[in-house]
């Protein structure tokens, strides 16, 4: 039985299922969007926004000078930074996080909804039911992708 609890296995062990969900936030806070089964995005959901709260909690902590912050402003901000720096291992997601994904973010009223999941086409192969999972703050360039062609 599985009382109380939370989660899918889909199929992984534990190091093997957190090493994807890490990879999955890494990738949807660089490209902002990232296409996966419908399954895996409504689980990356919990996380990534989890995530994404770290950032904004700081509210205008980061938007000093690291000088200008009290000693316990500064506790705080490491704390954030480190919390959120267990699901984002690299340094330059991290920062992109903190200083242009939970900024968007913190504009925009209420609490939480920091992803939008769409539903797509299944997959060819398996017929796997796939979906877009998006920041809502994402918007894609059509003028580079037309320049690219």
């Amino acid at each position: 039985m599985r009382h109380r609890q939370s989660g899918k296995i889909l199929g992984r062990n534990s190091s093997h299922r957190k090493a994807m969900y890490r990879n999955m936030i890494s990738a949807l806070i660089e490209h902002g969007r990232i296409k996966t089964t419908i399954t895996k995005a409504k689980e990356l959901r919990r996380f990534a926004e989890k995530t994404i709260t770290w950032g904004i909690s700081l509210g205008d902590i980061l938007g000093k000078p690291v000088e200008e912050l009290s000693k316990e402003q500064r506790a705080k901000l490491v704390h954030h930074y480190r919390m959120a720096a267990r699901l984002v291992p690299d340094k330059k997601l991290l920062t992109k996080l903190f200083k242009e994904v939970a900024p968007a973010m913190a504009k925009r009223d209420g609490e939480g909804g920091y992803t939008r999941i769409v539903k797509s086409y299944p997959r060819r192969g398996d017929n796997a039911p796939m979906a877009l999972i998006e920041l809502v703050t994402f918007e894609k360039k059509i003028e580079e992708v037309e320049e690219t062609k």
